[in-house]
């Protein structure tokens, strides 16, 4: 098998608990995704078969259809893996698949999919995720008795203390990345009056996160809202904590990429002067169906983010395979979708085709693996996809900004170098790929000034804008 998505539909008895009542979902735009659907591969060999349990859009029997939520993304990079790995040849001479499970936008669906499935036998290879963490929580148990491991896509166990030896997180935890949002805006931008809005399950432990955050950097969070969703039209909070929010000096979103964006385009129409806003990752996913963050925006992740760093090798290798079989350009979590999906099939490669625990071992045993992001490294005390100390904020450029070669004029982001930095002068990009950055700079070399980098916005703090 060799150009084909293969997608497996199969039809599955699942647990009585599964509710059939969806959510309300807001579904974005079509985008052009490739796709054959089959019971076995044309071969006829046994394929590998991926769970995947999402808001997919569609029916259990049936392939992805408009996913919801922020689902589009991972499933596009899972389905670009799926296609790279069978164009390789599989492995061991049998083709992966997708097999997709739609949760309809329920964490409790979601749970009581997984659960499911951990209970089949034979037991399943390996389940990919996308959702909010606290699903997996109550499955800690039987995911231990399969030795099933789960790739978590969107949701952060790890900042909640959380996590459990078959879980392994492509996201970077919140926790890490709003102590390099809350230096920026004490620091940098000293702002004094900060506001955390946070929507869904883990809006809870994120705000927690954020005032210690911006206590550790010497200020003080102003006020901390957490609501279930964001509210589209009017006031997307309360109207008392709204009017607090416009009045703030910046904003800290948390949230699915809808409802960080809805926030963002609220505080945009209701004021002339809206606050500063630096968030995570989520603000990166590349949706089509909301209105583009204003120049300013920042928002935190490494510096191999596809929507930028055309000039890594790897990333421009991923970039320009994404839109030839899909119809867009990629965000982190197409990068985050597809490296989940390599990093199985790489698993197996090396557990020698046996799934379960002697597959979770083997992805233990992972050190260096170059993908199309942050090279990926696990242990056993490390289930994480991205790193710590290489994290950084790409922003929204204003209008008149020279931008980097590559890059066109219209919706994108470039990354603050002075933020990729550990000590706000030398930057902290990994040796892999400082010389993109840095063609003068040589290893054993101390890490050169970020303002020595030919790419990216090397202004310093007294830059208006950024």
């Amino acid at each position: 098998m060799t150009g084909a998505w293969a997608v497996v539909l199969v039809a599955m008895a699942l647990a009585a608990g599964c509710t059939n009542n969806a959510a309300p979902t807001r579904t974005p735009p079509s985008r052009s995704v490739s796709t054959s659907a089959s019971s076995a591969s044309p071969n006829g060999v046994e394929p590998w078969t991926f769970d995947v349990v999402a808001a997919t859009g569609g029916a259990d029997r049936t392939a992805p259809r408009g996913p919801t939520g922020d689902a589009q993304g991972y499933l596009e990079g899972m389905q670009l893996a799926v296609r790279e790995a069978n164009a390789r040849g599989g492995v061991a001479g049998r083709p992966v698949v997708l097999r997709m499970f739609d949760t309809q936008g329920e964490d409790g669906r979601a749970t009581a999919l997984m659960n499911a499935l951990l209970k089949r036998r034979p037991k399943p290879v390996a389940i990919l995720y996308v959702g909010p963490g606290p699903a997996l929580e109550p499955l800690q148990v039987p995911f231990a008795e399969a030795g099933t491991p789960v790739m978590l896509l969107q949701g952060d166990l790890y900042s909640a203390h959380r996590m459990f030896r078959q879980v392994f997180q492509t996201t970077i935890p919140f926790v890490w990345q709003v102590h390099v949002i809350a230096r920026y805006l004490v620091k940098d931008r000293q702002g004094r009056r900060i506001v955390f809005v946070g929507s869904g399950p883990e809006a809870r432990t994120a705000a927690a996160a954020a005032r210690d955050a911006v206590a550790y950097w010497g200020g003080r969070l102003q006020a901390a809202f957490t609501v279930p969703s964001i509210r589209v039209g009017g006031a997307p909070i309360p109207a008392a904590e709204w009017s607090v929010v416009k009045q703030a000096d910046a904003v800290i979103p948390f949230g699915p990429a809808f409802d960080t964006l809805e926030l963002i385009g609220a505080l945009r129409s209701s004021s002339s002067h809206p606050p500063r806003v630096a968030g995570p990752a989520a603000l990166l996913s590349g949706r089509a169906d909301r209105p583009f963050p204003p120049p300013g925006t920042s928002a935190c992740y490494v510096d191999s983010f596809a929507g930028w760093a055309h000039p890594i090798k790897r990333v421009a290798r991923f970039a320009g395979a994404f839109r030839k079989v899909i119809d867009g350009d990629p965000g982190a979590p197409a990068q985050e979708g597809f490296d989940a999906v390599m990093t199985l099939v790489h698993g197996l490669q090396t557990d020698g085709g046996r799934g379960g625990g002697f597959l979770t071992d083997a992805l233990e045993r992972i050190h260096g693996l170059v993908l199309s992001n942050f090279p990926v490294s696990f242990g056993p005390d490390d289930h994480l996809f991205l790193p710590r100390d290489q994290l950084g904020l790409f922003a929204v450029p204003g209008p008149n900004e020279q931008l980097d070669p590559w890059m066109a004029s219209g919706e994108v982001w470039r990354p603050v170098m002075r933020t990729f930095t550990s000590d706000g002068t030398r930057d902290n990009i990994p040796e892999l790929d400082k010389p993109v950055f840095f063609p003068r700079w040589h290893t054993p070399e101390p890490s050169p000034p970020f303002s020595d980098s030919r790419y990216g916005i090397v202004t310093g703090a007294s830059d208006p804008l950024h």
